[in-house]
């Protein structure tokens, strides 16, 4: 690593940017739910649609916590994870328009994922990743020479 960097000022660097990504995906996903509840299965009982519908909320949920797990790690492929769910969540968000939704409800289902995948494209996480790499590598070289002996 040709710099070294403090714990300290690397989450001074780089914590609100990943922490920001971690709360977009879950306003995403907690507000693609309820719109769900409200428009897709309004008519349906909720005790017969309620629990798939939290069931498959909560498995995103940990999902997006063991992405975000994987790229504090150092595995950077895992942030493809976090735009298939922001990409999922528009696509499942956008067509409940024609159902009339709450205007904010909807427009904050829309922002939030949009906001996601413009953390995880900016330049902070982008570096932040970089960085991740380099410290798995150093950890495993650590790890390589300390199993030599």
């Amino acid at each position: 690593m040709s710099e070294l960097i403090t714990l300290r000022d690397f989450f001074r660097q780089y914590f609100l940017t990943f922490m920001g990504s971690v709360f977009a995906a879950c306003f995403s996903l907690a507000l693609a739910v309820a719109l769900a509840f409200i428009t897709y299965f309004r008519d349906a009982p909720l005790a017969q649609v309620g629990l798939k519908i939290m069931s498959v909320g909560a498995l995103l949920i940990l999902l997006t916590v063991h992405s975000n797990f994987m790229i504090l790690r150092g595995r950077p492929s895992w942030v493809w994870v976090m735009v298939g769910i922001y990409a999922g969540c528009l696509l499942f968000v956008f067509p409940m328009v024609q159902y009339q939704p709450q205007k904010v409800l909807f427009g904050l289902a829309l922002l939030f994922p949009l906001l996601g995948l413009l953390t995880l494209n900016s330049k902070r996480h982008r570096e932040m990743r970089k960085k991740l790499v380099e410290i798995r590598h150093l950890r495993q070289a650590l790890n390589t020479r300390h199993n030599a002996r």
